[in-house]
């Protein structure tokens, strides 16, 4: 089996775990231990910010002990933490708390994983089709989470999500451990991100402004503002991850045939144009074909600027370098939800897409601009 496609498995069965639990135990706080919809805001801010830190550590850690000891010993902690929140569950700061740190142990494992693929491939083409794969395999189990996962919670609870979700941790450790450590730790060395590398990642974290879209944002548009309900509206972001897993191979190696710089701006503007017209939405059908549009750009965009990263960040510093990567994208993809709630508060929201439109041009420009 080929590395890519090793990742690709690992990540459907640690996405799916985590996708069964991660956005129920805000339900479950709310609903069940009666806490203060604040802290819960709070609770989710702190996920997302150990999570981002977790990118730099794992990254740092990976280039001095080898990406597959990383990513497995991240498997094994959040295995463990994931067990001692669900025989915890009974006190909310345990489970908070304990989730909080797997967080961490996750965005570990995402940079030392991102890394690995850079490591295996060094032709831009090749780790464009690479990271796609890993894509399949991640929305995958987001997909299949996004289906079951209020229903299992309704009907199995949180503490028993838990214990499941942990054990999916677990289960991955031998298909880590079967993977082959590209290079050898000895020869690494830190070096700061290049030049090249830090006027990317300008662009990059507005691209991941527009990716972060794809989720709470979208949900609330299409579920209060349109009146769709919530079913439907999980429902509409459940087809964003099917497309990906049914398509995004072949997305993947048509982008790799073109120019980073091209590739990246056109995938950015089929995001503009999906976001402009949504205001035009009224009905199902009209949904769906944005969400296609949406979801095209995303399967353009992001696999390339993962390859850009990976060949722009320094092999004796990959690790760090793709976790700062990966830290600027999950920074903007935090601030993402905000933005959109601050523009929906001020503006009509057939100017809030308008401007979300206008940042993910400017993306576009600024990849023309970087990259040439």
């Amino acid at each position: 089996m080929r590395v890519q496609d090793k990742l690709a498995a690992i990540s459907a069965i640690r996405v799916l775990g985590l996708s069964l639990t991660t956005p129920f135990i805000g339900v479950a706080l709310e609903e069940a231990y009666r806490v203060p919809l604040a802290q819960v805001s709070a609770y989710y801010v702190i996920l997302a910010a150990m999570g981002a830190a977790g990118q730099v550590i794992g990254g740092l850690a990976s280039d001095r002990a080898g990406r597959v000891r990383v990513m497995a010993l991240s498997a094994l902690t959040a295995f463990a933490l994931l067990a001692a929140a669900a025989a915890l569950a009974s006190s909310s700061l345990a489970l908070e708390a304990l989730t909080s740190l797997q967080s961490l142990f996750s965005g570990s494992f995402a940079s030392s994983s991102t890394a690995l693929v850079g490591d295996y491939f060094s032709e831009h083409a090749e780790l464009v089709k690479a990271y796609g794969r890993v894509r399949v395999g991640s929305n995958l189990g987001w997909a299949l989470g996004a289906v079951i996962g209020g229903s299992l919670y309704q009907l199995l609870g949180l503490r028993t999500l838990l214990a499941f979700t942990s054990m999916t941790q677990l289960s991955t450790v031998p298909l880590i451990l079967a993977i082959r450590e590209p290079t050898p730790r000895s020869s690494m060395r830190l070096e700061a991100p290049s030049g090249p590398m830090l006027l990317f990642l300008g662009p990059t974290f507005l691209t991941f402004i527009i990716a972060g879209l794809m989720g709470y944002p979208l949900v609330y548009y299409f579920s209060v503002t349109l009146g769709m309900g919530t079913a439907l509206g999980g429902s509409l972001l459940a087809l964003n991850g099917t497309l990906v897993v049914l398509l995004q191979d072949r997305v993947a190696a048509l982008a790799s045939r073109l120019k980073p710089s091209r590739a990246l701006a056109a995938g950015m503007t089929i995001y503009a144009i999906g976001y402009a017209i949504l205001p035009a939405v009224r009905g199902l059908p009209e949904a769906l074909a944005d969400i296609a549009l949406i979801t095209a750009g995303e399967m353009v965009a992001l696999p390339v600027s993962s390859a850009v990263a990976a060949r722009l960040s320094s092999p004796s510093s990959r690790g760090a370098h793709m976790g700062v990567y990966g830290l600027t994208g999950s920074v903007a993809r935090t601030l993402s939800s905000s933005i959109f709630a601050a523009l929906l508060y001020a503006l009509p929201p057939s100017e809030v897409w308008g401007v979300e439109a206008i940042v993910a041009t400017a993306s576009a420009l600024g990849y023309l601009a970087v990259l040439g």
